[in-house]
C-alpha cells in the first residue's frame, strides 16, 4: 500500500527494526509486538477564536509522529485507540497494513477527523463484510459469527472520508485531552496516550470493553512495531524512539487458565473477572473466567487459526520501578536553562473518571553524580495523605518540579510500587529527554528497566502466577 510519508520523516525517523536474537518475554525489548503503546503525545492548540483550533505548524507549535509498520508478509488490521490523560476512551480507528506496509500520521490530523483511510489501493474489502477472504488470503484472521459489537460486521470501516468527523466532535477531543481530572487544564497543548493492537477483524470496540477479548476482536500476532517522534515549530526540540512493543505470548494464557490469583498482563484489568482490588485479592473461577476469550491455548496452538489461542490479552505488562537520567543547569549570570531534562510518565491504571487515583504513587529517589541523594514521594506513617508526583495516567514533568540535589546533572530512580491501595495490575513507562539549545543535546531516551522481571515485578511475586522469562540462546560456531 503506498502512502505519503510526511517529509520530516525522512530526517527524523529512526525504525525500530528488530534484530535477529528472540524476544524475551517479560522483558522491555524492541521486537515486533501484538500491541504499541505510544505512552504520551502532545499537540498544540489556539484558543484565541471562538473554538479550539490545532496548531501544527509555527513558532512555539508541538506536534506528535505516529507510525505503525507491519513486519509480516501478511497483511492485517491495526486497531488505534486514542485515550486522554484521565485514561478517559476518546476515539478508536482501524488501519490497514498490507504486508511489510508501514502508515505514518500526525496527531493533529487525527484530531482533525482526517484519519489514514485504506482507500482504493487495497480495494473495499478490506474489512471484508461480505464473509468470505479470511486468513491468510486477506486482511481478517477470523469473520467473527459474534463480534466484539452489533455493527462490526456491516459498519466497522478502515476507509474514513476526509474528514471522518466534524468541528463539534473535533473541539470535544481537544477539551479532553487539555482538562485533568481536578478541573485543571494544560493550556496550550492537547495531551494523552495511544494504544494500537494487532486485530482479527475491523470492530468498533476498544480495550476497555471485556468484549474486545471475549469475542476475540485482538490478535495474538507479534508483527507490529513502530516509533513516535516529537515536533517542535522551532525546529528544536524534535526527537524521537521507538513505541513500547508488548508481546503476546500464550504463557500468560496458560497461567491466566491454571491460577488462582490474578496473572499480570498489560490489559488484565480490563477482562480479568476475578478481586482486582489489591496485590492479595484473588480470581473467583479460574478458567471459566466470562471475558477471558473463547480461545484454548491448552489445546488450540494452531498456527493456522492464531485468532483461536487468545485468553485474556497474554499481553506482557509493564514494570514498576525505572532508572532515568535528568540535567538541570542553569547560566549562572542569567539563571536561563541550558540544559534541561522532562519525564514523560505513563502508569495505571487509572480511573480519571471517578478522580480515583489509586494507583502507583511513585516515590522518586535523586542521585547526583557524588551519590548525594534525595526521596520524595509517598507518604509518613500512618499513611493518610499520599504525595503523587506523576497524578495522571500520561504526563510531561519538567525536573524543576522536583527536590533533586543542586547538582547540575545525575539519575533518579522511581518506584511505581503501591502496596497500599495499589493493585498487581499497576504498571508504569517512563521516558526522559534532554534539551538543550543545540541539535544534538535534543534526545528523547526510554527509562530503563529496574525490575529483574515487569511480570513479577519485586515485592509483587507471592500474589502472581510466576512466569519465567526465556532465556536467550547463545549462537555456537561465530569466531572472535
Amino acid at each position: 500500500m503506498k502512502k505519503v510519508l510526511i517529509a520530516c520523516l525522512a530526517v527524523a525517523a529512526v525504525f525500530a527494526f528488530a534484530n535477529s536474537a528472540s524476544a524475551v518475554t517479560c522483558t522491555s525489548d524492541q521486537h515486533p509486538a501484538a500491541t504499541l503503546l505510544v505512552p504520551y503525545f502532545q499537540v498544540s492548540y489556539d484558543m484565541t477564536g471562538a473554538t479550539p483550533a490545532l496548531v501544527s505548524t509555527g513558532v512555539g507549535a508541538r506536534d506528535t509522529i505516529v507510525t505503525i509498520a507491519n513486519a509480516s508478509a501478511a497483511p492485517m488490521v491495526a486497531h488505534v485507540s486514542v485515550y486522554d490523560r484521565n485514561s478517559s476512551f476518546l476515539l478508536d480507528f482501524n488501519v490497514a497494513l498490507t504486508g511489510f506496509d508501514v502508515q505514518a500520521m500526525r496527531m493533529s490530523d487525527i484530531l482533525a477527523g482526517n484519519l489514514p483511510s485504506a482507500g482504493s489501493t487495497v480495494g473495499g474489502g478490506v474489512c471484508q463484510h461480505e464473509g468470505g477472504g479470511v486468513y491468510p488470503a486477506g486482511f481478517l484472521r477470523v469473520n467473527p459469527p459474534s463480534p466484539a459489537t452489533g455493527l462490526d460486521n456491516s459498519r466497522a470501516i478502515s476507509d474514513y472520508p476526509s474528514p471522518a468527523f466534524g468541528p463539534a466532535f473535533s473541539n470535544g477531543l481537544i477539551t479532553s485531552l487539555t482538562n485533568d481530572c481536578a478541573g485543571g487544564s494544560s493550556l496550550g497543548l492537547a495531551q494523552g496516550y495511544m494504544t494500537i493492537d494487532m486485530a482479527n477483524y475491523c470492530n468498533l470496540s476498544n480495550p476497555s470493553d471485556p468484549a474486545y477479548w471475549q469475542n476475540n476482536a485482538a490478535g495474538m500476532e507479534n508483527n507490529l512495531f513502530g516509533e513516535i517522534i516529537f515536533t517542535s515549530g522551532l525546529g528544536l526540540p524534535t526527537y524521537g524512539l521507538s513505541t513500547v512493543n508488548l508481546e503476546a505470548d500464550s504463557a500468560f494464557g496458560l497461567a491466566a487458565q491454571s491460577s488462582a490469583t490474578p496473572v499480570r498482563t498489560f490489559y488484565a484489568r480490563y477482562w480479568n473477572a476475578g478481586d482486582n482490588s489489591g496485590i492479595t485479592g484473588t480470581v473467583t473461577g479460574g478458567p471459566t473466567c466470562a471475558n477471558c476469550g473463547s480461545g484454548n491455548p491448552t489445546t488450540d496452538l494452531n498456527l493456522s487459526s492464531p485468532w483461536n489461542i487468545g485468553y485474556g490479552d497474554m499481553r506482557e505488562p509493564l514494570g514498576l520501578r525505572y532508572g532515568a537520567r535528568w540535567f538541570d543547569l542553569a547560566d549562572t549570570t542569567s539563571g536561563l536553562e541550558i540544559l534541561t531534562s522532562n519525564f514523560q510518565v505513563w502508569r495505571g491504571p487509572y480511573n480519571g473518571a471517578s478522580c480515583d487515583v489509586n494507583g502507583p504513587t511513585v516515590v522518586l529517589t535523586f542521585f547526583d553524580e557524588d551519590e548525594n541523594t534525595i526521596t520524595q514521594g509517598g507518604c509518613i506513617s500512618p499513611c493518610s495523605t499520599t504525595v503523587d508526583n506523576f497524578p495522571l495516567e500520561t504526563q510531561q514533568t519538567n525536573i524543576s518540579a522536583f527536590g533533586h540535589p543542586s547538582a547540575a546533572a545525575g539519575w533518579v530512580s522511581m518506584n511505581f510500587l503501591n502496596t497500599v491501595q495499589g493493585s498487581i495490575f499497576d504498571q508504569a513507562w517512563v521516558n526522559y529527554t534532554f534539551e538543550g539549545n543545540i541539535a544534538l543535546e535534543s534526545i528523547l531516551v526510554p527509562g530503563t528497566q529496574l525490575d529483574p522481571s515487569t511480570c513479577n515485578p519485586l515485592g509483587t511475586e507471592t500474589s502472581t502466577f510466576t512466569i519465567t522469562p526465556a532465556v536467550p540462546a547463545i549462537p555456537t560456531g561465530i569466531g572472535i
